[in-house]
C-alpha cells in the first residue's frame, strides 16, 4: 500500500473531503478501467455517479503511455474522504488507470539519427541497428512531437554510435533516452518478384530491386541482374529472396528419356543416329546418352533441345 502511495502520488483534498462527508452522496459504481490524457485522475475517472465533485483532481496521472492499478483500500480511503457510498465487493477490487501519449517509434528515431549522422559526415546507403530495437518516446498528447539528437558520438573504423535523444527538440524535454547501435551500408540487389520453380525460365519482368545490408552478401550472391535472365533455378527460389550463383543453372533444354539426334563429327566423316537421353541437360552439359539401335551408352554434349554431340568414346551397353 505504501509503494502505490509513492508511485501514485495521491493529493487528497481534506477540506472539501469533510463537507462531502456531511451530505447524502448517491450510489456510486466502480469503473474497472479508464484512459486518462491529463496530468491528473479526477475523482469522475474512478466512480460513476460522484456529482459535481468527480471534477476533483484526486491524484497525478501515470507518466505518458503508462499505466497502474489501484487497490482497493485505497479505492476505499478515497471513497470515504469525499463521501462516496462505496466499499469494495472484495479486496481484488481495483482499477486499471492508463494514460494516453503521442509515440514517436523507432522507425522515427532511426530516421533523425540518420540525418544527424548525415549532417556528421557519414555518407552513402546507409542504415541503423539498434542496441534497442524497440526504442519509443511517449509524450503527453497535447505535446509536441518533435525530436532533437545530443551529444552525437561514432566512430567511423566500427560503425558504431551513441547519442542522447530529447523530445520535444524545444523546450523542456519532456521525455529523453540514450540510443546506441551501429551503422551499416546498404546495397541494391536483383530480387525475384514470384516464385520461381526449377524448369522455369527467370525473365526481365521476373525482376524487382531490394535493399540489402552489404555487411551480409557473400560472394555467391548475383548484384548483375544480367545474371539472371535466362536462367533457371535449380530450387525454388521465393520473391525478395538474395539469388545465390549456386543456385542457378541454365535451362534444361533436353529433359531426361526424351528422343534425340546423336551426332558424331570427325575432319573425315560425320554420323547422325536416334538416341535417348539418360539424364537432363541444359545448353553445352554433358549428359549420358543411348544409342537406340545398338544400345550402347556415350558421353555427348547438349547443341540444342533436340541434338547432341558425341564427346567421348563408348562407355558400355545397356545391355551389359
Amino acid at each position: 500500500m505504501r509503494r502505490f502511495f509513492v508511485a501514485f502520488a495521491v493529493i487528497l483534498l481534506a477540506p472539501t473531503a469533510l463537507l462531502a462527508a456531511t451530505e447524502v452522496a448517491p450510489p456510486v459504481m466502480m469503473k474497472s478501467h479508464v484512459v486518462v490524457d491529463a496530468p491528473v485522475v479526477l475523482l469522475s475517472d474512478l466512480f460513476d455517479g460522484t456529482g459535481a465533485q468527480g471534477a476533483t483532481a484526486i491524484a497525478r496521472a501515470p507518466a505518458p503511455g503508462k499505466r497502474v492499478e489501484v487497490g482497493a483500500r485505497w479505492l476505499a480511503a478515497v471513497a470515504k474522504a469525499y463521501g462516496l457510498a462505496w466499499q469494495p465487493t472484495s479486496r481484488l477490487d481495483r482499477v486499471v488507470v492508463e494514460r494516453t501519449s503521442q509515440v514517436i517509434d523507432a522507425r522515427r528515431i532511426e530516421t533523425e539519427m540518420l540525418d544527424a549522422l548525415t549532417r556528421q559526415g557519414v555518407t552513402g546507403r546507409l542504415s541503423l541497428v539498434l542496441d534497442q530495437p524497440g526504442l519509443r518516446l511517449d509524450l503527453p498528447s497535447d505535446a509536441e512531437p518533435t525530436l532533437s539528437i545530443a551529444n552525437l558520438s561514432h566512430d567511423p573504423a566500427n560503425g558504431r554510435f551513441t547519442a542522447l535523444i530529447v523530445a520535444p527538440a524545444t523546450g523542456t524535454p519532456l521525455a529523453k533516452a540514450s540510443i546506441s547501435g551501429r551503422v551499416v551500408a546498404m546495397t541494391e540487389i536483383p530480387v525475384l518478384r514470384r516464385r520461381v520453380e526449377p524448369g522455369e525460365v527467370i525473365r526481365t519482368e521476373d525482376i524487382e530491386w531490394s535493399d540489402s545490408r552489404a555487411d551480409r552478401l557473400g560472394r555467391n550472391v548475383i548484384i548483375d541482374p544480367e545474371n539472371l535472365v535466362g536462367m533457371s533455378p535449380r530450387r525454388p527460389i521465393r520473391p525478395g529472396d538474395a539469388v545465390l550463383a549456386s543456385e542457378l543453372r541454365a535451362p534444361v533444354v533436353v529433359a531426361k528419356n526424351s528422343l534425340i539426334t546423336i551426332r558424331l563429327e570427325t575432319a573425315r566423316m560425320s554420323l547422325s543416329a536416334q538416341g535417348r537421353a539418360l539424364e537432363p541437360g541444359s545448353s553445352g552439359d554433358v549428359i549420358r546418352v543411348m544409342n537406340t539401335k545398338s544400345n550402347k551408352i556415350i558421353n555427348a554434349a547438349v547443341i540444342d533441345s533436340g541434338t547432341v554431340r558425341v564427346v567421348s568414346v563408348t562407355l558400355s551397353s545397356a545391355n551389359e
